[in-house]
């Protein structure tokens, strides 16, 4: 494998613009070009970042300048792009969610075992540094026993933009679930609440309530929200604290923002920060160096297991809810 690792990107929408960022950044990485079925985003993209435009799938995991492929396809798509570029050979990072099903990602898991390669979900939050030290806090035993997690997500989203995600459970809260498996663990039983405070139109969660019981007795609180900014002298806009007996730690986006009105990252450095440290991560570490990500996709299996428990039990109204591993 050369030093310099050639990166192409398949799909070209929003989120590609994050990935665009985070390859510039990096010194080991070059953008290569991109694919997308409509032809004009990927012109946008490369056009900013460098590269080509592929005229097809095809075409992209046939050039041989191609070591990686971001995956940033919508989700239906996710599988069998990020199959077909295992089975090309080229190293994966698949955007969030993975997949839509355990066996799909088993099938992920099956094809970068055949070829060797890497395969690494997006899990872009506990990438940046600040939640990295929280994770050796907890594991050095320095917070003592662990009492609380909090992680809260408070960001208005329009219904129109509201329906290219969906509901907050599955579209965020995956966020949450996996930086729960990296900073305590895996939860033992929990309980869930949605509503929709704002949408017309949409048939589907602006906002979910999960509190989960650890098996050491912590109890781990995810909430996220469409619904509402929170404009308050101490905003949580997104919030993690972790509580223990001798000590603390928390982390918050609100450490730096300015005005950026353009998006996709709105002024918020933390965002993107994420983005641009794991893509560090994915070239310098996984690939260069053949170390395994920080989280993988026996989390991201283990992640769609709790939010699968959370849709059971805000459907049938139960108190707590056993979350079914693979």
């Amino acid at each position: 494998m050369r030093d310099q690792i050639g990166v192409a990107f398949a799909g070209a929408g929003i989120v590609a613009e994050m990935h665009g960022r985070g390859v510039a950044a990096n010194a080991n990485a070059t953008l290569i070009g991109a694919y997308d079925p409509d032809a004009t985003k990927a012109e946008a993209i490369t056009k900013k970042f460098g590269g080509c435009v592929f005229s097809s799938l095809e075409a992209l995991l046939g050039d041989p300048r191609v070591d990686a492929v971001h995956v940033l396809t919508p989700t239906e798509h996710h599988v069998s792009t990020a199959l077909a570029s295992l089975n090309a050979g080229k190293h994966v990072l698949v955007e969030k969610p993975v997949a839509r099903s355990k066996e799909e990602i088993a099938s992920l898991q099956e094809a970068a075992t055949r070829s060797g390669c890497v395969c690494m979900p997006a899990h872009n939050y506990i990438y940046v540094p600040s939640l990295q030290r929280a994770r050796r806090l907890v594991q050095s035993g320095k917070l003592g026993k662990i009492a609380s997690l909090w992680i809260l997500y408070n960001i208005f989203h329009s219904e129109d933009v509201a329906a290219i995600y969906g509901g907050v459970l599955r579209a965020v809260c995956m966020h949450h679930a996996y930086s729960l498996l990296y900073l305590l663990g895996r939860p033992q039983r929990l309980s869930s609440i949605t509503s929709s405070v704002h949408y017309q139109n949409l048939r589907c969660e602006d906002q979910a309530m999960i509190t989960c019981q650890m098996p050491d007795g912590a109890l781990a609180n995810l909430w996220c929200s469409f619904a509402a900014n929170d404009p308050t002298n101490d905003p949580w806009t997104v919030i993690y604290k972790i509580l223990g007996t001798t000590g603390g730690v928390s982390y918050s986006w609100n450490e730096a923002q300015f005005e950026d009105q353009g998006g996709p990252a709105w002024g918020m450095p933390c965002y993107e920060e994420g983005f641009i440290e794991e893509i560090e991560y994915f070239i310098t570490h996984c690939i260069l160096q053949g170390d395994p990500p920080l989280s993988s996709l026996d989390d991201a299996a283990d992640a769609l297991s709790i939010l699968e428990a959370a849709e059971r039990s805000a459907q049938d109204a139960s108190a707590f809810e056993t979350v079914i591993y693979r």
